[in-house]
């Protein structure tokens, strides 16, 4: 049902992150550990040891392979985040998860969602060069661009657009929930970490740990906020919102 401000309910949307994660922890975590969380932890293994440091400066092969590194991190973290992000719609639509379905949607939106990213990413830092606050605001008001291109099967410009009309009004709700995400990964990370935080092996724990959890909430997390936007909005029933993977 609509609320009657319009606004997002941000408890309800903790509750649901945490409850589509919990529901299904292989696929998140899992995931997010396998695409993203092990190949950045091998990544900062090679560029924190000593040789790669001192390499990286002289060496056209180290330059290439850590531009390399960041590229593949980069393509792989949109397929997670597709991947998740269908996940997140069909637990909240009340329909199970198949994870074939969800990995293969994400590939079929790939390039649209990359040029997504892409534009997003250079608005962004284009508003954070002029002092920080319109990069936040053009943060907060694309940040379900990605939910709405799956779900409503949008483009580029329409899911912005779409996007800012979703989370007018609710901008500051939305900031809060950000902060309150990323405290969660810090702290689950951290505490991973600290197991070794004197040794390379705890610095890479505490990388391993916190990419996996910082995926996994980014990408239900996400998909949370757009589901709570419509219900909030236009009163729109979780169930409909998965109509198009059917």
């Amino acid at each position: 049902m609509a609320e009657g401000s319009g606004k997002i309910d941000i408890g309800r949307v903790v509750n649901n992150t945490i409850g589509v994660i919990g529901r299904n922890p292989v696929i998140f975590l899992g995931l997010s550990l396998l695409i993203v969380g092990l190949p950045n932890a091998v990544m900062h293994y090679i560029q924190g040891s000593p040789d790669m440091m001192t390499d990286v400066f002289f060496s056209f092969t180290a330059i290439l392979t850590s531009l390399i590194g960041y590229f593949v991190f980069l393509l792989l973290s949109v397929v997670l985040q597709a991947t998740l992000i269908v996940a997140t719609l069909n637990d909240l639509g009340n329909k199970e998860i198949n994870l074939a379905d969800c990995i293969i949607q994400a590939i079929h939106t790939f390039f649209p969602l990359l040029g997504l990213g892409m534009l997003m990413g250079l608005g962004i830092v284009l508003g954070f060069t002029l002092l920080i606050v319109p990069g936040v605001i053009l943060f907060l008001m694309w940040i379900v661009a990605a939910p709405v291109m799956m779900a409503e099967n949008r483009g580029i410009i329409g899911s912005l657009k779409r996007s800012a009309e979703l989370t007018s009004g609710s901008k500051g709700r939305i900031f809060l929930l950000v902060i309150i995400f990323l405290i969660a990964a810090t702290v689950i990370g951290a505490i991973g970490g600290a197991f070794g935080f004197f040794s390379a092996t705890g610095s890479i724990i505490f990388v391993l740990i916190t990419n996996m959890v910082t995926g996994a909430l980014q990408g239900a997390g996400t998909a949370s906020i757009y589901v709570d936007l419509r219900t909030a909005k236009e009163g729109t029933d979780s169930s409909t919102l998965t109509e198009v993977f059917g």
